[in-house]
């Protein structure tokens, strides 16, 4: 598969999984469909791909894998990916009690 096939196909799968979130705040009534957070969310997609394929070339991935990671990364976004990442540090790395 071409590089250029594979990045449209990972934008493609980060874009949907945009437009999915979107429409989800839409249902809550936290947004209207056609507004300028809509546009906002190109950018992001565009980013969230950048960011699912570092970490499926990471954990090398292939194919199926790769866009399902993508696909995740694209619908928690960055507050997702923020909170995400917060949950795991205060899980897994031990708070340094101050010394006394």
């Amino acid at each position: 598969m071409s590089a250029v096939r594979s990045w449209g196909g990972a934008l493609g799968i980060a874009m949907v999984a945009r437009l999915l979130w979107h429409q989800r705040l839409v249902r809550l009534g936290q947004r209207r469909f056609w507004s300028w957070e809509l546009l906002w969310e190109v950018p992001t997609a565009a980013f969230s791909a950048i960011v699912g394929a570092g970490i499926a070339a990471y954990l090398t991935l292939d194919g199926d894998q790769s866009l399902a990671v993508i696909g995740i990364c694209g619908w928690l976004g960055p507050r997702g990916a923020e909170a995400l990442v917060d949950r795991i540090l205060q899980t897994y790395v031990a708070r340094q009690s101050p010394k006394e």
